[in-house]
């Protein structure tokens, strides 16, 4: 008998259903953006990339990304405005071209004073971020090799691609001044916090029955004794009245006597140790660096002033003072870094303006470590961490709650104190840009 022999049949696959696609906020948001950038060089547009130096300047012209001709100069950053207009309108006059827009790569100071000269002579300016430079010159080049004219070669065609920030000088010389303390504060305070541990490790180094004594480094008595010191050879001839009229000498207020001679018993028997060799030298070093702490807190405390006085006259101090907890310095601080706050068009802009947000690496089934990206203004990122600190210390009870879930959720991975204080950094910062663009106070939560 002959056996019926049937064709196989295939088996079902399930097919996905591709749905169409979904247009988001944050492309609509990056589209807008990408608009705002072509039409600054869209149409008839001379652009000019400038490779900017402290004396030789590199300068190429072009339209769209057609390169016209390149040319160096041996001009002053301030000066470039004077000199780049006359050239520019008789370009636009022969290749019939109606605006022009001047391409920069901040370097140094040296751009300020470029795109204060070109202000000064009607023309714009474009400002290209310094990584975008360098990839783009191993992107074209396949290697790292830098020169001013290729520089500025690169510069022109990010331009004329739309590939540049709309970072721009501050618009007012109130603004300026603002963010210019800003910066000298965090500076001194970075310095201060600087000596303080050079202190803490020469104490540990030569003396460290000092910490027995004083715990607090940073007190009026243990300053005085750091600023007092003198090599223990000197100090162990003493009397403890000639000791403490030294100390006090050196004091910004009341000490202690009787931590004051409980230190020099310490000296001296220090100073009869054959096995300690540190006794001569590094206490000059402890004096030396109590005194720069003691300028460097001064300087501190001037700059803390100027900075309070000039936010309780900005409008935006009314919105940012009504987040409960936060410091008002750190409110003030903030907005000297961000500036306008209408110019970022996204809460989460901030975040990244400060290079905190989280980058993710991960491709296919593989999962990565994820960490912030560090590509953005230290300067508020350290703010904005700072003010987290403040908001969860003073007792804010929305960033109270928040903090304890990051530290202790059993979801997700708990995040370590510092994630924590970086997440609620990044909190911060959306929220202070919703309640400035908006303009209302704080509200807590239903």
């Amino acid at each position: 008998m002959f056996k019926d022999k049937q064709a196989p049949v295939a088996p079902e696959v399930s097919v996905a259903v591709l749905e169409m696609p979904a247009e988001t906020r944050g492309s609509r948001r990056e589209q807008a953006k990408r608009r705002r950038r072509v039409e600054r060089i869209s149409g008839k547009t001379l652009v000019i990339g400038l490779d900017v130096a402290r004396e030789r300047q590199a300068l190429t012209f072009g339209r769209g990304r057609e390169i016209i001709g390149r040319r160096r100069i041996d001009v002053a950053p301030q000066h470039l405005g004077a000199v780049i207009a006359p050239v520019a309108r008789q370009l636009c006059e022969q290749e019939g071209l109606d605006r022009v827009v001047v391409g920069i790569e901040p370097a140094g100071c040296y751009w300020e004073l470029a795109a204060e000269g070109l202000e000064r002579a009607g023309l714009g300016y474009a400002v290209v971020h310094t990584l975008a430079v360098r990839r783009e010159r191993e992107a074209t080049r396949y290697n790292l090799e830098k020169h001013d004219p290729r520089d500025a070669d690169l510069i022109f065609e990010l331009v004329s691609d739309g590939k540049f920030t709309e970072t721009r000088l501050a618009e007012t010389v109130e603004r300026a001044r603002f963010n210019a303390l800003a910066r000298e504060y965090l500076l001194v305070r970075k310095r201060a916090a600087g000596e303080r541990t050079r202190m803490t490790n020469f104490w540990t180094r030569v003396l460290p029955e000092f910490f027995d004594v004083l715990k607090e480094l940073e007190g009026v008595t243990a300053l005085a004794i750091s600023r007092a010191m003198l090599p223990f050879s000197e100090l162990a001839v003493l009397t403890p009245a000639e000791w403490l009229a030294r100390v006090r000498s050196h004091a910004e207020g009341r000490v202690l006597p009787s931590r004051t001679a409980a230190v020099q018993r310490h000296v001296q028997g220090a100073h009869q140790d054959p096995h300690r060799r540190s006794g001569e030298g590094v206490p000059v070093r402890i004096a030396m660096a109590a005194e720069r702490h003691r300028l460097l807190s001064a300087q501190k405390q001037r700059l803390r002033e100027h900075i309070l006085a000039l936010y309780a006259q900005m409008p935006e101090a009314v919105w940012l003072n009504s987040i409960p907890g936060s410091d008002p310095l750190y409110n003030a601080l903030t907005l000297a870094l961000v500036g306008d706050f209408s110019k970022y068009d996204s809460p989460r802009a901030l975040v990244k303006l400060a290079g905190s947000e989280v980058n993710w690496h991960e491709s296919g089934d593989w999962r990565g470590k994820s960490r912030i990206s560090h590509r953005g203004r230290s300067l508020l990122r350290a703010t904005a961490y700072q003010q987290a600190r403040r908001l969860v210390a003073n007792g804010n009870s929305v960033y109270g709650a928040r903090f304890h879930h990051l530290l202790h959720r059993t979801t997700r991975p708990a995040l370590k104190l510092k994630q924590a204080y970086t997440a609620l950094g990044n909190s911060y910062l959306r929220v202070a840009h919703v309640l400035v663009t908006q303009k209302k106070v704080w509200q807590e939560p239903n």
